[in-house]
């Protein structure tokens, strides 16, 4: 009889396996993105100050508001936020299920099984194309599962693994 060690038999019908994580490269595309963002939005608050104070003579005092605000959400979306994503957002793929599991204060635990995968939809802007990132979308008649900022080869190995599941299901139907 083989010896096991106490954890075992919990590992190997336990969820936790295989687990992929976005890569380092994803906070640097959402700090970019989120740059922009906010350097739009900094000329647009700079605008309103400006017109408000040549040509409609108002004190601009609720526009600093409006900068604390902006501060707060810039350091918020780009200090924290990416890192928590990266660090939190994992997924894995079986063969038979796609489980995502992300969020800090609710920890939301996703399955979707691939017989129920209709659409496999990827997207890359110009950040994340230079990055070597791109987007997957993963649509199922009951929603959508979105995963960003995975590496391009990693996109390309989990999209052609859903593809191929998928494939089998529909030549099994085909049989019957």
């Amino acid at each position: 009889m083989e010896k096991r060690k106490a954890g075992d038999f919990m590992q190997s019908n336990h969820p936790t396996e295989n687990w992929q994580h976005l890569p380092r490269a994803s906070v640097t595309a959402e700090r970019q993105s989120v740059g922009i963002q906010y350097t739009i939005y900094t000329l647009l608050v700079g605008v309103a100050t400006f017109v408000q104070i040549k040509w409609l003579d108002l004190s601009p005092w609720w526009m600093w508001i409006v900068v604390a605000i902006l501060l707060m959400l810039f350091l918020l979306q780009f200090v924290y936020i990416p890192d928590i994503r990266q660090r939190y957002f994992k997924y894995r793929v079986d063969d038979e299920f796609l489980v995502v599991e992300f969020g800090i204060l609710v920890l939301r635990h996703v399955v979707t099984p691939l017989v129920k995968v209709q659409i496999i939809d990827t997207s890359s802007g110009p950040l994340l194309r230079r990055l070597d990132l791109m987007n997957m979308n993963v649509h199922t008649a009951s929603g959508q599962i979105e995963l960003p900022g995975l590496d391009v080869t990693q996109a390309t190995i989990l999209r052609r693994k859903i593809e191929s599941f998928a494939k089998l299901e529909e030549q099994e139907e085909e049989s019957l």
